[in-house]
């Protein structure tokens, strides 16, 4: 499932965080690729998604392998926002 707002919304604010153009973030096959990104920003990233979409995502949903890359990261925030399980 592709929701283009929500894709949009952690583009738009990983791109500000890691201090990148948002086009230089889609083509990043890893966030951990870029040398701004560290624990501390995805940290941010997260939390500043969750309160621009009014959600929460689950603590154990919070793994490397949701948070090192574009796409697992929006489709976490996807399920989150649709209120469906990992």
């Amino acid at each position: 499932m592709d929701n283009p707002a929500v894709r949009d919304t952690v583009v738009d604010i990983a791109a500000e965080i890691l201090g990148v153009d948002p086009t230089t973030l889609r083509a990043t096959p890893a966030l951990t690729d870029l040398p701004t990104f560290n624990s501390f920003r995805i940290v941010e990233i997260v939390e500043r998604v969750e309160e621009r979409l009014e959600v929460e995502v689950d603590p154990a949903d919070l793994t490397p392998d949701n948070l090192t890359r574009l796409d697992t990261l929006t489709a976490l925030f996807e399920r989150t926002a649709l209120g469906t399980p990992a």
